[in-house]
């Protein structure tokens, strides 16, 4: 094999492995119980995390870390284009999330865990939010979807 085909061939094979790395950190870690860890990192004021499309049935260990200045909380939520402006209460909130690590547990520097599995296709948007006050309206939630 000639010297350039040899190069284009490890060039290749590197550009395929990183791909494949990138994809499997898209996806979340797959634990071989099947069940999936999720990182996500909350900012002031973003939310990013490691998965972003679920699957029902599938049990997913949930890594929040809060990155930011000051204390943020983690739900998971069916929202509508209206969610900013709401008048509804906290409390309110509470009792429509999904999944929720409340802001005692994620003070500046915190790492909590939760476990969620989503039991079926929603009929409702969901996103991953910090209903702290003015923190969605500053951006605070990401789009989710479950396939």
């Amino acid at each position: 094999m000639s010297r350039m085909k040899l190069f284009i061939v490890v060039v290749l094979l590197g550009i395929l492995l990183l791909t494949a790395c990138a994809a499997r950190q898209t996806e979340g870690q797959v634990n071989p119980d099947g069940s999936v860890n999720v990182d996500v990192i909350l900012k002031d004021f973003s939310i990013e995390s490691s998965v972003t499309e679920f699957t029902p049935g599938v049990q997913y260990h949930f890594v929040v870390t809060n990155e930011g200045q000051v204390a943020h909380e983690f739900m998971i939520l069916p929202v509508s284009e209206h969610m900013g402006m709401s008048d509804m209460s906290m409390e309110e909130f509470d009792e429509m999330a999904l999944m929720m690590i409340p802001i005692e547990q994620l003070s500046v520097g915190a790492t909590a865990k939760a476990e969620y599995t989503f039991s079926k296709i929603p009929d409702a948007k969901l996103e991953l939010v910090c209903m702290t006050s003015g923190h969605f309206e500053a951006g605070m939630h990401v789009p989710i979807a479950i396939k």
